[in-house]
């Protein structure tokens, strides 16, 4: 890694004084105003459109009779449009007593906490914001009142969020409405000042922050919840393998979204030891069982089921695949950190111990036989995630990934809402974006779809009840698309810290075109992409910032570059093109 620049030193300093290096992080009450209010029976409802954290302000129009009524939240409907009062897995209702006093015309719901949210793991509320809970539906019975009666206001609790920082359209409706869903679900899980894994536990855990992370900041790059939470998992750490070595990535990814090395700085030592290197033996690979996926029906048939007699919610082989690519990731991340903290040595060390763990996975977990991973030393079984993760963290030989990339088609969206991130980058990574883009899309009972059709306006915890009985709907580790959408189909990702040079390598698929919006600290990455026969990229690049560009080759062979012909760096099928500030447009005939 290059050293950075004084004009990068001076960013990362003038950063570190701005709202990006807060150690708290302020939370807002946004009211919103209901799209639908009407009389269900005897009741008054409200649809407030989108589910989101908070709380309901009720305002009488003329002074209200004394008394009590009973309010119900919910984000979830039944068949007849009423909330549904016994909703499935840990779906959200909330049915709480508003005494009328006289004379009182405005009142704010207080909503009482849930025991279980009385665990020490679970985060808490701030006292000035006050409890919240989830809610898209209101229902008030109790009293004879019409709309005319009432003003009703949903109080959303959310983190700074700036909804015009990024945008994604495409030629397919059923994509706009996953990037939709997944944005909100960005914005709306923001509530607590770290990102929770949703409202039946209230506990941030690290693959769900990470995952969070990636799509919150390509929706909104303000780092603070993110930071936040880095700084509450080194002190509450929880329990699977991996989730440990989640922890150098998270780092990492704010370094390379934002320029500044302030998580690594304040917590170098914590976050090496995040990688379990007294685990490794020998050979460099790490002796250790893993979560592989979560819930543990979704690992397809890791191991043949077999799990760690110690950890049983966790699976061997004692040396697998799943830990050990993580392991060589994490890896390759803190060695990025130790260079950018000008500890050489320490780089040098991370970079050895990953060739060495490269090596021994490709010699130890690589049947030849089968043309794939195999689960672990000793196993026989070849799962998607041994296949998966290896292409995702680029283990794989350049000459294995067009098999291991036909074996992860076949299979399918075979792991969870958690494994999805990683399967839909290792499909990109080996070229096969038309399939990954197909299953963002896909209409299916595993399908982000799917969320939406059963009404649900945040991602859920898992595909469905089938796949977890006690699933919430309010999860934002199944929200992977946000961040698969700008990284991979807008295809912007940065190659130095802060921006200050990226990639603008799209991968459409088979989509018509695509237009969107990246945030960056320079500026946002605006994008205008046909996908035909002449193939078109009209971008616009921050000042201060230039790109690579990589576009797919046409027939003619021809690159044009602002009407240009110009000579291009072909790699395999594709073209490079260096891209200065400022708006270009790019061509591939």
């Amino acid at each position: 890694m290059k050293m950075m620049s004084q004009f990068g030193m001076v960013f990362t300093a003038l950063l570190s004084a701005s709202l990006y290096a807060a150690e708290s992080v302020p939370l807002q009450k946004t009211e919103v105003v209901p799209v639908r209010v009407e009389m269900c029976g005897t009741k008054l409802f409200a649809d407030f459109g989108k589910a989101a954290f908070g709380t309901l302000k009720v305002e009488f129009s003329g002074a209200p009779v004394a008394g009590k009524l009973l309010v119900s939240l919910g984000e979830k409907l039944t068949e007849q449009g009423t909330i549904d009062r016994q909703p499935p897995g840990s779906v959200n209702i909330r049915e709480v007593c508003l005494s009328i006093q006289p004379g009182s015309r405005v009142y704010q719901l207080g909503i009482p906490s849930k025991p279980f949210h009385q665990n020490a793991a679970s985060v808490k509320m701030p006292a000035a914001i006050g409890e919240v809970t989830p809610f898209r539906y209101a229902e008030i019975e109790g009293a004879a009142m019409t709309p005319t009666d009432v003003t009703l206001r949903q109080v959303f609790v959310h983190a700074p969020f700036n909804d015009s920082a990024s945008s994604f359209e495409s030629s397919d409706a059923t994509l706009n409405a996953v990037w939709d869903l997944c944005k909100h679900t960005m914005k709306a899980t923001t509530a607590f000042g770290v990102y929770i894994d949703g409202e039946r536990e209230r506990i941030p855990y690290e693959a769900d922050a990470y995952i969070n992370q990636l799509s919150h900041y390509a929706c909104d790059l303000n780092p603070r919840v993110a930071r936040a939470t880095v700084r509450h998992l080194l002190d509450n750490p929880t329990w699977p393998t991996e989730w440990s070595l989640h922890m150098p990535m998270m780092a990492a990814a704010d370094y390379l979204a934002t320029g500044d090395i302030v998580l690594a700085r304040e917590h170098y030592a914590a976050l090496k030891q995040k990688l379990l290197m007294d685990k490794a033996r020998g050979d460099g690979l790490l002796v250790a069982s893993a979560i592989v996926d979560w819930p543990p029906a979704e690992r397809d048939g890791y191991n043949d089921g077999v799990t760690d007699p110690n950890k049983r919610q966790q699976s061997g082989p004692m040396v697998n695949t799943v830990v050990n690519a993580f392991y060589y990731h994490a890896l390759g991340r803190m060695a990025l950190l130790a260079r950018a903290l000008q500890k050489e040595d320490e780089a040098r060390d991370f970079e050895r111990k990953a060739g060495r763990v490269y090596e021994s996975f490709n010699r130890v977990f690589f049947d030849s036989k089968q043309g794939l991973y195999v689960d672990g030393e000793g196993s026989k079984h070849a799962s998607l995630h041994a296949n998966l993760f290896a292409i995702a963290f680029e283990l794989a030989p350049r000459d294995r990934v067009a098999m291991i990339a036909d074996f992860l088609q076949s299979r399918g969206m075979a792991c969870s809402v958690y494994g999805a991130q990683y399967l839909l980058e290792a499909l990109f990574v080996a070229g096969r974006d038309d399939t990954a883009v197909k299953l963002m899309a896909a209409r299916t009972q595993r399908s982000w779809w799917h969320m939406i059709e059963s009404g649900s306006t945040m991602t859920w915890e898992a595909w469905d009840l089938r796949a977890k009985n006690n699933l919430t709907w309010n999860h934002a580790w199944g929200a992977a698309p946000a961040n698969i959408l700008s990284r991979y189909v807008l295809g912007v990702r940065p190659v130095e810290p802060g921006y200050k040079k990226f990639l603008v390598a799209p991968q459409p698929g088979a989509l018509e075109w695509v237009r969107g919006k990246v945030p960056t600290p320079l500026g946002p990455v605006t994008l205008n992409i046909t996908n035909a026969a002449t193939f078109r990229l009209d971008v616009e690049l921050p000042a201060g910032s230039c790109a690579t560009a990589v576009l797919p080759n046409r027939k003619e062979g021809h690159i044009l570059l602002d009407s240009k012909s110009i000579i291009a760096i072909s790699v395999g099928s594709a073209s490079m093109v260096d891209v200065p500030s400022g708006r270009h447009i790019l061509e591939s005939r």
